[in-house]
């Protein structure tokens, strides 16, 4: 699909190190060549100039594609993974790569994919009320002592059950094959808009991963005096929770932008790439013997 043409462009980055300097400078070269204006960014500017990009390029792993998620999903700039971290699960391309995707960004090549968001509220014995958003997960987490912790859980005001547990996972699709994996929930398709709510580490039988629709609104309320429990949200910020405190967590208003090439990074190809299906790990180890 031929996308308009490029004026401005912000090229977001997180760790300040030699080679995402060398990178960021090959991204800005290529870009006066089709005189395209760039500014760098990264995440710890706390103030964002006026003029809005067209597209972010973002260069380095997942935390810093989350990172860039926060600054521009809510401004609805597209935005395109340079992957220059390990797992790279969000990123569309390889570094690699990037000067020939950027090409092909630069001559409208490309097209647009809408990710649900999750909008959490916490609200405190107070009646204050802390907001924020997240791409990947909203996690309450029983923080650094090692005692469970119990989360009563209610469904659109239904109760669904009280989880004796390390914590608890809501998750949208594009979460479904981070934290929420792990902890043994299904992978979803990513531009599918479900919550995935799953158990950290249950102490009972019948705790398993719940889909439930993206209209509905899951609260969870912390029935356990336990210091040091917190809500963190895409592992990037986290709010403290006390007893009798809750969250509510429901789809966001806006969606996180995605800029996908035509040559497009199959989903089914990139879970058996990046987690190994399929693979006989005997083989590969005898190969490496």
């Amino acid at each position: 699909m031929d996308q308009p043409s490029l004026s401005y462009v912000h090229i977001f980055t997180k760790k300040n190190n030699s080679r995402v300097r060398e990178e960021a400078a090959k991204l800005a070269t290529l870009l006066r060549a089709f005189q395209v204006e760039s500014t760098f960014f990264d995440e710890r500017e706390e103030e964002r100039e006026q003029k809005q990009p067209q597209v972010v390029f973002v260069l380095g792993g997942d935390g810093t594609f989350l990172s860039a998620v926060h600054h521009y999903a809510p401004l609805g700039i597209p935005l395109l993974g340079i992957d220059m971290g390990g797992l790279g699960f969000l990123a569309e391309v390889s570094v690699e790569n990037m000067l020939r995707a950027a090409e092909k960004v630069l001559q409208g090549e490309y097209s647009i994919e809408e990710r649900m968001m999750a909008q959490c509220e916490i609200v405190h014995q107070d009646g204050t009320v802390e907001t924020d958003f997240a791409l990947n997960d909203v996690v309450i987490y029983r923080g650094p002592f090692a005692q469970m912790i119990r989360l009563s859980t209610y469904v659109d005001g239904e109760f669904l059950a009280s989880f004796p547990a390390d914590g608890l996972i809501v998750a949208t699709p594009t979460g479904s094959s981070a934290y929420s994996l792990s902890a043994g929930g299904p992978v979803v398709f990513p531009t599918l808009a479900v919550f995935i709510v799953t158990p950290i580490c249950a102490h009972t039988l019948y705790a398993r991963s719940i889909v439930v629709p993206p209209t509905s609104c899951v609260k969870v309320v912390l029935e356990s005096l336990k210091e040091g429990t917190m809500v963190t949200l895409d592992g990037q910020r986290g709010y403290s929770l006390f007893r009798g405190e809750y969250l509510r967590v429901y789809r966001a208003s806006f969606p996180a932008r995605f800029v996908k090439l035509l040559e497009e990074r199959h989903f089914y190809t990139l879970l058996r790439n990046k987690f190994s299906w399929g693979i006989d790990i005997r083989k590969r180890v005898e190969q490496e013997c």
